[in-house]
This record gives structure tokens, C-alpha cells and sequence, in this order.
């Protein structure tokens, strides 16, 4: 029997419809790192925010960032990315992932056309949004 993955769904209307998605750790943490880059970018190409529970790290945040630059085009303007809370890559980081737990932060991708605005400090995230 096949289970299913959570992912959710919000739609905010107010004259307007904005997707937003909040993908578990679980989802990613099955795909490799390519299917991983372009799970997200196709999501987003359909003007979806998506919200990660896991934050990306740098490196593949870079990627992500380097695939959108080949895809630009006047149908779809780019992406913006902002992390909150980084993914640990030292000796405790490692012992962490191996032994099932979870890095903390999250992980905010959305269309370029969509994301007005993003506030980031150390403990928040701020997101203006619209079309």
C-alpha cells in the first residue's frame, strides 16, 4: 500500500490567488539532488511559493539559482530564494542527519513575478506577495 506524502496547500483570496505550498523534509529527502532542484522549479514555474521544512544549503541553493538562469525567459521571469536557519555540515550536523533528526530552518523559493518582497533577520521571515 502506497502512503501518501504530506504536502499541503494554502490559497490566500483576496481579489487575488496565491499558492502556497509546504513541502515536509520527507518529500525531498527521498529524491536525489537534481530531482530535488527540479521538483522545486517546476513547482514554481506553475506559481506556486513553496515552503521547505528543511532548509536548502548553500551549495544547493547555488544550483537552484544557476538552473533558473536557464530557464529565464518572458514566461518566467526567475525565482527569489531566502533561507532561514542554516543546514549544518560540520561533525554534529553530519551525526544529526545520519542518525534521522532534523537541521532546523526552513527554506522559502517563489516566482520572481509573485514575491514583491522578502524581510529576512535571524529568527523571522517576512513575505509580501501578489500579482
Amino acid at each position: 500500500m502506497k502512503r501518501l506524502q504530506p504536502r499541503f496547500e494554502v490559497s490566500v483570496l483576496c481579489g487575488m490567488s496565491v499558492k502556497i505550498e509546504f513541502v515536509s523534509q520527507r518529500v525531498l529527502s527521498k529524491k536525489g539532488e537534481e530531482d530535488k532542484l527540479n521538483f522545486i522549479l517546476n513547482s514554481v514555474k506553475k506559481d506556486k511559493i513553496l515552503v521547505l521544512e528543511e532548509p536548502l544549503s548553500g551549495e544547493e541553493e547555488a544550483k537552484l539559482i544557476e538552473k533558473t538562469m536557464g530557464a529565464v525567459s518572458k514566461d518566467f521571469p526567475g525565482i527569489e530564494v531566502c533561507t532561514l536557519g542554516k543546514v549544518a555540515n560540520d561533525v554534529r550536523g553530519v551525526v544529526i542527519k545520519i542518525l534521522g533528526g532534523r537541521s532546523s530552518g526552513l527554506t522559502v523559493v517563489g516566482p520572481s513575478n509573485l514575491v514583491k518582497q522578502i524581510k529576512r533577520d535571524p529568527h523571522k521571515l517576512q513575505l509580501l506577495a501578489g500579482k
